[in-house]
Order: structure tokens, then C-alpha cells, then sequence
């Protein structure tokens, strides 16, 4: 399979059809077979993870260089394309609500399937539809893990939804967001549209401090109450896990436990642990 530059991608599953003649690239084809390239699977497993994604989200994830954190936007059609070939033949169904001119995009059963038999996402099952209450929070959340990832090289991202799964195992209080890696340092990440009521955030801020030993916490939060949040996190035992950053300028963080210290986001990704290695705990986390 060629994408729009030329370049061959590999072909991970290929689905029904009967076999055709060697072609001239030296691979094999079906007719009527669907051809399930190993990016197509990145796809749908990212779907998976997130619960539901959206064109635009995966087009800058998978199909374009992500150098600021904008809404999606094509660099060509291929990518569209794959996409839409993945709804077509059934691997991706759409959600019944339309957000902002967006039709989220859930894994059908064919796709979990599909998953399934290539090993992968083994505990997840499909849901009936997104939720839709937490739409922009969870599109946030997907479009700071591409920045960070393409941005960044964060790596060993456990979104929400297979962070919920340990939570039930363990009976731990408290989940985070997401938990991610860069340069071998751990971070969890808390998405915050809205202000949690004060006897809640006290009581979530206590549990991060005091599992966060080896941790480092990132909270992305609205201008309009991040004093409030910082006020709460600097009389824990721990304050200097946190670090905030805001939507409206996520290339600053501000570390709590230096008094709201100012440092660009990419070089505090860079600063290594000073002490052992990260800690996979999710309480710890």
C-alpha cells in the first residue's frame, strides 16, 4: 500500500477476498480484500484507549507533523482517506451525537475484533457511545498526548480507560487523566475544564502528594481558578510534585513547590530524576 508520498506502508492484517496474481511490488493481493495496514491498527487502537477519538484529532496524530496544538487540519487526503476507509468497511462507526460540526468516531465491534485477534487492547470491549458530558475534557486529553508525544517524546501512555482497569484491580482511591514517561522520568496528568469543590480537591491533592515520592504531577488548568488550585497544592506535604500549565499557554509550567516557578514546558520535560526510577504504582502515580 502506497501513501501519498510514495512510501509503502505494511500491510498488518488483510481481511476476506479470494488471492490474485503476484503483483509487481512483490506483495500479494486479494479481491475484494480489505487491507489493514499497521498504521490502520495504530489507529484503531488509539480509538480504543481514548474510549472515541475524532477525525481531526487522528489526522494530527497519525497523518501530519503536530507542531502546534490545533484542531486537526489535513496536509492531503490520504490520510482522510484511510480514515474514512476504516468507517466505510466498518472498523469505525460514528457516534450518534454531532459536537461542533464533529461526528465522534467509537470502535465498532468489528474493530475491538480485529484488535483482539492481533492481541492487543485483550480487556476492552466496545460502549455505546461517547460521553458525551466529558466530549471536551476527553478531546483535550488526546490532544496534549499528541503534543507531548510527537512534541516531546512522552512515551508508555496509560490513558484513563486502562488506568481505570488497574484502579478496579488494585481498589486504589484516585485515577489520574492519563500517566505517561519522558526520559525515563513518571508524570501523571490532570485535565481540569471546571474547579473540583474544595473538600474533593483537598482530598485528591493529599493522595497525589503523598504517593508521589518519584511522581511528577502536571495539571492543565483554566487561568480563572488555577490560583486556587495552587493555594491547595502548596500547604500538602508534597508540593513540589506539582506543576501547572494553562490552556491558553501550554510552552509554560509553573513548578508549586518553587513558589510558581516559571520554566518551559519543554525544558522541564528534559530534567532527569534525581533519585531511582519511577514508580509504577498508580496510587504512586
Amino acid at each position: 500500500m502506497n501513501d501519498e508520498d510514495g512510501k509503502t506502508e505494511e500491510i498488518l492484517v488483510r481481511v476476506g477476498g479470494e488471492e490474485k496474481e503476484k503483483r509487481g511490488d512483490g506483495r500479494r493481493g486479494a479481491k475484494g480484500a480489505v487491507e489493514i495496514s499497521a498504521r490502520d491498527v495504530e489507529v484503531l487502537e488509539w480509538v480504543c484507549d481514548h474510549y472515541f477519538s475524532t477525525k481531526g484529532i487522528l489526522l494530527e496524530r497519525f497523518f501530519a507533523e503536530a507542531k502546534f496544538l490545533t484542531l486537526g487540519k489535513q496536509t492531503g487526503q490520504y490520510g482522510s482517506r484511510r480514515i474514512t476507509k476504516l468507517e466505510r468497511e466498518g472498523y469505525l462507526q460514528p457516534s450518534r451525537y454531532r459536537v461542533l460540526g464533529q461526528v465522534p468516531l467509537l470502535l465498532s465491534p468489528l474493530g475491538y475484533k480485529l484488535l483482539h485477534g492481533q492481541g492487543r487492547a485483550v480487556e476492552h470491549h466496545p460502549v455505546s457511545d461517547i460521553d458525551i458530558a466529558n466530549f471536551e475534557h476527553d478531546v483535550w486529553v488526546q490532544r496534549l498526548r499528541t503534543k507531548f508525544e510527537l512534541g516531546y517524546g512522552a512515551e508508555r501512555w496509560r490513558p484513563d480507560r486502562v488506568l481505570q482497569r488497574i484502579h478496579a484491580e488494585k481498589k486504589l482511591p484516585y485515577v489520574p487523566d492519563a500517566r505517561f514517561y519522558v526520559g525515563g522520568q513518571a508524570w501523571n496528568l490532570e485535565v481540569e475544564r471546571t474547579p473540583k469543590r474544595k473538600d474533593r480537591l483537598k482530598e485528591i491533592l493529599k493522595v497525589r502528594a503523598e504517593g508521589s515520592s518519584k511522581t511528577r504531577v502536571l495539571y492543565v488548568l483554566d487561568r480563572r481558578f488555577s490560583d486556587f488550585y495552587r493555594e491547595h497544592m502548596a500547604v500538602t506535604v508534597n508540593p513540589g510534585c506539582f506543576f501547572i500549565t494553562h490552556f491558553d499557554d501550554l510552552e509554560q509550567a509553573h513548578w508549586v513547590g518553587k513558589e510558581g516557578a516559571a520554566l518551559p514546558l519543554k525544558k522541564l520535560f528534559q530534567v532527569q530524576p534525581k533519585v531511582g526510577e519511577p514508580n509504577e504504582s498508580v496510587r504512586h502515580a
